[in-house]
């Protein structure tokens, strides 16, 4: 049995089915984790969410995109110029995948192999099990009744510095925002969030550059930052998202033994 982790989809659905063939992909025994950014951007979102809801047992965490989707499908918030998603939206399936969605993880962790995977990144200033009861915040509100009110409100860069006494919907903003927005931060876990390029705005850092030794037993899978092309200069850092949506290639990696497979796009979904 091997597992396959793959990188940012976004809808790249052809892309996706190419790179299963390439893995040798056996739906009977081998298992496939997603970082997230199912959908958005791309062409085939429908056709990518039909394809892991029928997997057996799909070990997904959410992105940012993700959240969009589930926000403007329960109609908290306005689609955006740049979205694709009304194959999903006019989907007679839609209700079942929101509750599908919603019900997904913001974290997960291995515990047997030591992978941690998250969409964008996990904040310095928080050890592991800081970081899995804060995720677990989160996703009891987005399984919950009311996570309609938390998509209403989950939008914006405040607060920018974590406190431990946050509270309401600033607390779980924030935490949103380092789990599916993270890309520069301070050592303390200051956010910078209006900098999505490879070029450092002066007093931060890359998320995954400071060091964390109470981390050296494992490692963190993450997508969200296509910029970078999946160099972190960390081998215990692996950044799976290389742009497949911009016209460049969709990237899994297999757990067991390191190997990196990848695949062209087969067009530009954005200009």
């Amino acid at each position: 049995m091997s597992t396959y982790v793959f990188g940012d989809l976004q809808g790249c659905y052809d892309e996706f089915q190419q790179l299963l063939v390439q893995t040798k992909f056996n739906p009977k025994e081998d298992q496939l984790w997603f970082t997230g950014d199912l959908v958005n951007r791309g062409p085939k979102n429908l056709e990518t969410i039909q394809f892991i809801m029928d997997l057996n047992k799909p070990v997904i965490v959410l992105g940012n995109h993700d959240l969009h989707f589930l926000a403007v499908a329960t109609g908290t918030h306005e689609p955006v110029s740049l979205d694709t998603l009304d194959d999903l939206l006019s989907s007679h399936q839609l209700p079942k995948i929101i509750d599908w969605m919603r019900r997904q993880p913001l974290l997960h962790h291995d515990e047997k192999t030591g992978f941690l995977m998250v969409h964008a990144g996990v904040p310095p200033h928080w050890n592991l099990p800081t970081c899995l009861a804060r995720a677990r915040e989160v996703e009891s509100i987005l399984a919950g009744p009311d996570y309609k009110a938390f998509l209403e409100v989950m939008y914006g860069n405040e607060p920018s510095h974590w406190d431990d006494h946050l509270q309401g919907i600033d607390r779980l903003r924030i935490i949103t925002n380092y789990f599916t927005r993270l890309r520069y931060c301070t050592k303390a876990g200051d956010l910078e969030l209006t900098h999505k390029s490879s070029i450092c705005p002066e007093g931060f850092s890359p998320w995954f550059e400071f060091p964390r030794p109470d981390w050296e037993e494992n490692s963190i899978l993450f997508g969200h930052w296509a910029a970078i092309e999946g160099v972190t200069g960390n081998p215990r850092v692996i950044a799976l998202d290389t742009g497949c949506v911009w016209g460049r290639t969709l990237t899994a990696l297999r757990l067991e033994d390191g190997a990196l497979f990848s695949t062209p796009a087969i067009r530009s979904c954005q200009i």
